[in-house]
């Protein structure tokens, strides 16, 4: 089977005849299609004038519509075509006839000049067995003697033109050699030895490589170095073909007998890398029929990735191949490839790249709107978070041990208890308790048994619920229940706590502002509500439970019908905020079945990485797991960091992970150029964890390039009240008194030398003015270092700076003015082009 070079639509299959067919779109298909070669496709023609043929060849030349070469088992080569529509020029019917009758092997039309015409014959000992036809040349029918002929008495088995150099072709010849020839007198003709000399092809892209196969390998040769091949691969049957893509670099495919696969080698070679290395060979295997064995392919050659495969029963299949997407991104944008095109890029910029449900793309348009930094009030963290339910428990969390921290005097819960979580402080019920460990067990006048213990104290604070304190102004608790809930969940959590009263009034408040909701029916109900008649109440307000839809005000219902401590269902609700359940639990049930509680839901929170349970879990070791959990199910390294950053008490802020995951938040939001959070990120860490690790020394300093030493007399008077130098007399007289370079400037010592060795410093190559002067201020050595936060430095414009080749400079804001008209270095004498060495290539 073979594409028509003149006509993008068009192909012929070769068998005991020549049929041409032409491929329809959809809506063009005719009822008389060929649908057994093809579905879709129009025979128009038939040849079937050649008995005995052997090999064929489609001329390229855009003149003519469909001009084949026939080579046949006598030798002669036939130009034809089909039928009368297609004689439209005098070259049909021509025959190419050798000396020496005996088999043709191959034809090939020469790719640039179309009247060019080779053939490759079998062995006669008195007969050339390579021919070169000039189709042109003559006008008589048959024409016996070629333009140029090879080989004498060998036989020639493949025949190949290369692209580039029109004039040479490559050919397998005697089952053992590859040659070359060029048609041009007195070219030097190279050659190697190999079995491999079938199928031989040119790469049309690459015009020094040639392919060849023999028996089950395929071979890759070099024409440079002809000597070896480039490399050898193996297939597992007899190869039939193989092709170069004509559309595609570096891709040749070829499908061996008996298989249903054609497959597809692309070869990739390093540019880095010496040609004499072996390219990579990637595989690749398509299947155009399920099943079905395969005779033939043949690429398309213009419309890139179609191939035309056919079934020795004469099906036929034109096949698209679809590319390997090549994919990349990062954490700021995402790039993919089909092919040779780009196809795409996204990035903060698109209009799509918000819809993209990526982790780093949320984390991103997190940290420009201050996630995480509002410190005055953690909550309003979450207010970034609208659907995320699970990091508003996280944040409110945090918003409680800040709370609980900034009023560490009232002993509310202990310091180390901010970070154990709820898990950790209940343990204490799993001992037995001593007849005065404080366990209240108090029944109430609507028959709920309550517990109360300092346990559950403390949890009852980490969860929320604990809502008065005689030092706390303003009922700041009820304030934050107020401003996070719903009425329902304030209701419920009333309710609870065995406030029914306080519970109808929040309801009667939900129903006046919103009428048309059926809330006044539940306040109705609840005040129905008394230990006498819960057994006919329970009955009548099933059907009105099931009406509600609302969590919190089913929640009532469940609670209130609940025989003894039976409140399963309540508690394993998720549709209630885990927060709520825990205190629940606290309030309602026995220490053997809390505690029981507890644990479940704790082991459940860590298997699923659910957030929710570090309010279980705390800050702790274990509180890390269930950080890591969350990690690695989502990437979100960002909520882990800034949770670390808050919860400044926990032993987990100093765990090497918990480290890990702050570097590469770091990282990520440099690589998003997200600077200024960057910087607030690092400095809101430093003021939480100054006590965890000791600030830095000076590392950088700029010395002296006669003795080596610092430059700086502020570092030599520092090191000299350290003990490590000379000393030093200040205004006062006194020895080893402090530095002061916070006075005004006019007491400031212009410094235009080292003050170790007393050699000049270098000058402004502008201004001519020494480097050196001490700019900005310090703060005294024993005067406060909170201070030197309010001390100003000098403008960066009045730095110097300098060329790292030719090593003038001067201060910033005079070379930077410089160079915006000069390319080359303001020093008299000086060739060196500053400018470009130091730019980026926007700038040039």
């Amino acid at each position: 089977v073979t594409w028509c070079p003149s006509h993008a639509n068009r192909f012929f299959t070769v068998g005991t005849d020549l049929r041409l067919y032409e491929t329809q779109s959809s809506n063009g298909r005719t009822e008389d299609a060929s649908r057994d070669v093809l579905p879709g496709a129009d025979l128009l023609s038939i040849n079937a004038d050649f008995q005995y043929l052997r090999c064929l060849s489609c001329c390229q030349s855009p003149d003519l519509d469909v001009l084949l070469a026939v080579g046949q088992d006598s030798g002669k080569v036939v130009l034809a075509s089909f039928g009368r529509t297609y004689n439209g020029t005098d070259l049909v019917g021509r025959e190419f006839l050798p000396k020496q009758m005996r088999r043709c092997n191959t034809v090939a039309w020469n790719p640039a000049e179309f009247n060019i015409l080779g053939a490759g014959l079998d062995k006669h000992k008195g007969d050339n067995s390579i021919l070169i036809w000039d189709v042109q040349q003559t006008s008589s029918i048959s024409v016996t003697k070629p333009k140029e002929e090879y080989g004498y008495s060998e036989s020639a088995q493949s025949f190949s033109w290369f692209f580039h150099q029109p004039r040479s072709f490559v050919c397998g010849m005697n089952n053992k050699h590859i040659k070359i020839f060029d048609l041009r007198e007195g070219a030097r003709r190279n050659s190697t030895t190999t079995k491999a000399c079938y199928g031989v092809c040119v790469d049309p892209f690459v015009e020094h490589r040639i392919a060849s196969y023999q028996g089950n390998q395929i071979v890759l040769w070099d024409i440079r170095n002809f000597d070896k091949p480039v490399t050898t691969q193996t297939e597992s049957g007899q190869i039939v073909k193989i092709a170069w893509c004509p559309t595609r670099s570096n891709l040749i495919g070829l499908f061996t007998k008996d298989s249903n696969v054609v497959k597809l080698y692309n070869i990739q070679q390093s540019p880095a890398l010496a040609d004499d290395v072996e390219p990579t060979m990637v595989e690749r295997f398509i299947q155009p029929f399920n099943n079905v064995m395969l005779s033939s392919f043949c690429w398309h050659p213009t419309n890139e990735n179609r191939m035309l495969v056919i079934t020795p029963d004469n099906q036929a299949k034109d096949y698209m191949v679809f590319d390997r997407i090549a994919l990349n991104w990062s954490p700021a944008n995402i790039v993919w490839t089909h092919a040779k095109k780009l196809i795409h890029y996204w990035d903060c910029t698109d209009d799509g790249y918000s819809l993209l449900d990526d982790y780093a793309v949320k984390m991103r348009q997190r940290a420009l709107l201050g996630y995480g930094l509002k410190e005055e009030e953690l909550w309003k963290n979450a207010e970034t978070l609208p659907d995320n339910k699970h990091l508003k428990v996280l944040w409110s969390w945090l918003d409680v041990l800040k709370l609980l921290d900034d009023s560490s005097k009232l002993r509310l819960v202990n310091k180390n208890d901010y970070a154990v979580g709820v898990r950790a402080i209940l343990q204490d019920l799993t001992h037995p308790r001593q007849p005065d460990s404080g366990l209240r067990q108090a029944p109430n006048s609507y028959s709920f048994m309550t517990y109360s213990s300092k346990e559950r104290d403390k949890a009852l604070w980490l969860c929320g619920w604990k809502t008065r304190h005689e030092n706390l102004p303003a009922n700041i608790f009820s304030e934050r229940l107020a401003r996070h809930s719903s009425y329902s969940r304030k209701a419920a959590v009333h309710l609870f706590n065995m406030r029914i009263k306080e519970a109808i009034v929040v309801l009667k408040e939900a129903a006046n502002a919103n009428p048309d909701s059926n809330v006044s029916m539940v306040a109705m109900a609840l005040s129905g509500y008394t230990a006498e008649t819960r057994d006919a109440w329970r009955s009548m307000s099933r059907a009105l439970q099931l009406s509600l839809g609302d969590p919190y005000l089913e929640a009532l219902f469940t609670f209130l019908t609940s025989e003894d401590d039976g409140y399963w269902e309540l508690l394993n609700d998720r549709n209630l905020a885990i927060e709520d359940r825990i205190a629940f639990a606290c309030v309602h049930l026995p220490d053997a079945k809390l505690v029981q509680y507890i644990e479940r839901l704790t082991t459940s929170t860590l298997e699923e990485g659910n957030l929710d349970g570090i309010l279980l879990t705390g800050m702790t070791e274990e509180g890390g797991e269930l950080l890591q959990k969350y990690v690695d199910l989502t990437g979100d390294i960002q909520t882990a960091s800034l949770a670390l950053l808050h919860a400044h008490s926990s032993p987990l802020s100093g765990n090497s992970q918990a480290q890990l995951w702050v570097d590469r938040y770091r990282n990520l939001l440099d690589r998003w150029r997200l600077w200024h959070e960057r910087a607030q990120f690092d400095c809101a860490w430093a003021r939480h964890h100054s006590g965890s690790s000791s600030v830095p020394g000076q590392q950088v300093v700029v010395s002296c390039n006669f003795c080596g030493l610092a430059a700086s007399p502020y570092l030599h008077m520092q090191g000299a009240l350290q003990g490590r130098g000379p000393r030093s007399t200040g205004a006062s007289g006194q020895a080893g008194s402090h530095l002061n370079v916070s006075t005004p400037s006019v007491q400031k010592s212009k410094v235009t030398c080292c003050p170790s060795c007393r050699k000049p410093l270098p000058r402004c190559a502008l201004c001519l003015t020494n480097l050196g002067t001490p700019a900005g201020s310090y703060w005294r050595k024993y005067e406060h270092m909170d201070q030197v936060n309010d001390e100003k430095l000098s403008d960066s414009s009045t730095w110097f700076t300098w060329c790292q080749t030719c090593r003038h400079g001067g201060h910033a804001s005079h070379i930077s003015g410089w160079f915006k008209e000069h390319t080359e270095c303001p020093v008299t004498g000086c060739s060196c082009k500053c400018w470009f060495l130091g730019s980026p290539p926007g700038d040039l």
